[in-house]
């Protein structure tokens, strides 16, 4: 009687650290961790500009100031976004991208 009575305690208690294992207060979250990729990226935030007769680069960099940029950075990303400035200069009335903020962006995916 003794030995069918600690087998049955014995079941039991399995019983529930099994169901307290899988579904209870112990999650099996903090048994594994999921790896997460994270990319850091630059992103350049732009603002399209029309140009007036006579206007040159330091206006208009001095007319839309930029943060965190300086002139040289901000001079090759122009010439990025804008290649057919590179042999010739700018026109009045022409369309030019001019980066203005270089912004970090962190995704990350499960």
């Amino acid at each position: 009687m003794k030995i069918l009575v600690s087998a049955l305690i014995i079941l039991i208690c399995a019983y529930f650290i099994k169901v307290d294992l899988i579904e209870g207060t112990i999650s099996k979250a903090d048994f594994y961790t999921v790896e997460q990729k994270c990319e850091k990226t630059d992103k350049i935030q732009t603002i399209t500009v029309t140009t007036a007769d006579g206007d040159t680069w330091e206006s208009l960099f001095a007319l839309y100031p930029a943060k965190d940029i300086t002139f040289a950075e901000r001079l090759e990303l122009v010439y990025k976004l804008n290649p057919h400035l590179l042999k010739q200069s700018f026109k009045p009335n022409e369309q030019v991208i001019l980066p203005f903020r270089t912004k970090n962006a962190n995704s990350c995916t499960d």
